[in-house]
């Protein structure tokens, strides 16, 4: 279970939004901590995306076209919960049940994503071309699966929308 926490974190950044805690202070001089969406550059699924196509481009440009089409479709797919989210037929309660299933239910390939996830970034953090180019097609195959989950989501969303 030691993963379950990161991979939700992970998810629910993914799915719910991203944000860092802006700390403003009160007439009491205590701070008061708020969520701020844009506060943190890679919050941006946009941001990701872009991020990702240039990691790739530089050090596995044989997987460029296929990570510019997954982080697209991401993008597509993150703004489309984010409608439905306004609307109200995405809750974040629900966002919360659909990750606890999926940990039952795909436990062992959201361990393997987490793992790619920390040799990515372990990679990345040693600046190691190597290791990144080796990661990178890894990366990409998961980030495809977590796209498919999403696209899913997305669809029992517009069904409850329109029932």
């Amino acid at each position: 279970m030691r993963w379950f926490v990161p991979i939700t974190i992970a998810i629910a950044v993914t799915v719910l939004g991203a944000g860092t805690a802006a700390a403003e202070h009160r007439e009491d001089g205590k701070a008061h901590h708020q969520r701020r969406p844009s506060a943190h550059v890679m919050a941006a699924p946009s941001h990701q995306a872009m991020y990702m196509q240039l990691l790739a481009e530089k050090y596995a440009p044989e997987t460029a076209a296929a990570w510019k089409q997954t982080m697209a479709e991401r993008v597509a797919l993150m703004n489309e919960l984010q409608e439905l989210k306004k609307a109200g037929k995405w809750k974040r309660e629900d966002a919360k049940a659909k990750m606890e299933r999926m940990a039952e239910e795909k436990g062992e390939a959201m361990k393997e994503h987490v793992a790619l996830v920390e040799q990515f970034t372990q990679a990345v953090q040693a600046e190691d071309a190597k290791a990144i180019k080796a990661v990178l097609p890894k990366l990409l195959a998961s980030e495809q699966k977590l796209n498919e989950t999403l696209r899913q989501w997305v669809e029992s969303a517009r069904q409850a929308k329109s029932s």
